[in-house]
């Protein structure tokens, strides 16, 4: 009987601890996303835009399957296009790779400039 009373105690700590240190590991990685920066090249093709994202694993951790999202700012600085895309890549600590380029056909003809981010992705 005390036996199944301290399985039960020992049960409910161990989720009572992985409910608290959930939120902190969140934070963590969010920080670490942030030193990922991501650099966007683009070009009109027509009413294209060839969009080229080159991301930079500033992390002591390899970078897995980022989602990188960018977005389209007009000259008054509004935010006018937006989207994100997953990619299958592994980023060493320190180093950078050129994802693929894509074509947007969904972007404001009224854009100027674009910024991305990494909204996404794994650490190993």
């Amino acid at each position: 009987m005390i036996m199944k009373y301290f399985a039960l105690l020992l049960v409910s700590l161990a989720v009572v601890v992985s409910f608290n240190t959930q939120p902190l590991l969140g934070q963590d990685e969010k920080a670490m996303r942030k030193k990922c920066t991501v650099s966007v090249t683009w070009t009109w093709r027509g009413e294209d835009a060839t969009t080229v994202v080159t991301v930079k694993n500033a992390t002591k951790k390899t970078l897995v399957d980022p989602v990188v999202r960018v977005r389209f700012y007009n000259k008054e600085g509004a935010e006018v296009s937006t989207d994100a895309k997953g990619y299958a890549a592994r980023i060493k600590p320190g180093a950078s790779k050129r994802l693929e380029a894509r074509f947007w056909s969904s972007v404001d003809t009224t854009a100027v400039t674009a910024k991305g981010e990494v909204e996404y992705c794994v650490f190993e």
